[in-house]
């Protein structure tokens, strides 16, 4: 038995297949930035619904040809915030493609799958519409979405921008000293990547590698170090989110993980909870 978990996100459409034990067999990402239409304008346009739906059906057929019975399609922040998100939602239907769309809530508290036997750890999703993150305080878990997503704060304005991080370091402020931090996904893989560093980053030296990533090219990001063109953009804002992070919660080890809430919906889904 295989089971496909679909991640319709804001800044990308990714799937993950995983095995009968669990453990990964295959990835893939593909750059459709939904946000881009939501955040700026409040809903999809034809076209992007169109992408979409493109999209999703050579994901199927992917799926199909690989006798994969078990498909689950997840949908976060972008089609959580659209206008039109039943129109999407029928229209995807139509085609036997059925979308559940998560609270920024119950996305948090999947992580809680990855960190839930590491004391005194935080986990953070940054996606291109929300930020996740799980903290495990002394074995109490704490959870919260907050509207910080890499391509919304494209789409702020200064004083959006500043209220949104406020409530974040509000948050934040109530633990103390969570010594160890895993980051999700390409953004801070990204600044490894144009570090040449491998394993866990000191605290202490984050911003002189942020200092370092920005000092450097598009162009060379892109070619020499081989960032994903559509998250040039997107990652300094995510960047400033995990230096904020560091901060506030006092902690000295950052690292990266490649699992993500795909991981933990798989898991879900294996319980029959999703």
């Amino acid at each position: 038995m295989k089971y496909a978990i679909v991640d319709i996100g804001s800044n990308a459409i990714k799937y993950k297949i995983f095995n009968g034990s669990l453990e990964l067999v295959e990835y893939y990402r593909h750059p459709l930035r939904l946000g881009r239409d939501v955040f700026s304008k409040g809903y999809l346009e034809d076209k992007t619904i169109q992408d979409l739906l493109n999209l999703l059906l050579d994901y199927k057929k992917n799926f199909k040809s690989k006798n994969i019975l078990n498909v689950n399609y997840i949908a976060t922040s972008a089609l959580r915030d659209t206008q039109n998100a039943k129109e999407i939602i029928e229209l995807l239907k139509q085609h036997d493609i059925h979308v559940k769309i998560i609270s920024g809530d119950v996305e948090a508290f999947l992580l809680a799958e990855f960190n839930k036997s590491k004391i005194n750890s935080a986990v953070i999703d940054i996606g291109g519409g929300s930020l996740e993150i799980c903290i495990n305080n002394n074995n109490d878990i704490h959870a919260k979405s907050f509207q910080l997503g890499a391509v919304r704060l494209l789409n702020f304005s200064e004083t959006q921008k500043s209220e949104a991080l406020q409530e974040l370091s509000l948050w934040l402020r109530q633990f103390k000293s969570i010594d160890h931090l895993y980051g999700l996904g390409g953004n801070l893989r990204a600044l490894m990547q144009a570090n040449e560093i491998k394993g866990p980053i000191k605290a202490s030296d984050f911003n002189n590698y942020i200092n370092n990533y920005l000092s450097i090219d598009d162009t060379v990001l892109i070619e020499k170090y081989e960032i994903p063109k559509d998250r040039i953009d997107i990652i300094p804002e995510a960047l400033n989110l995990y230096s904020l992070i560091i901060q506030e919660l006092n902690s000295h080890v950052i690292e990266n993980t490649f699992w993500s809430i795909s991981d933990g919906l798989v898991r879900k889904v294996l319980k029959d909870q999703l």
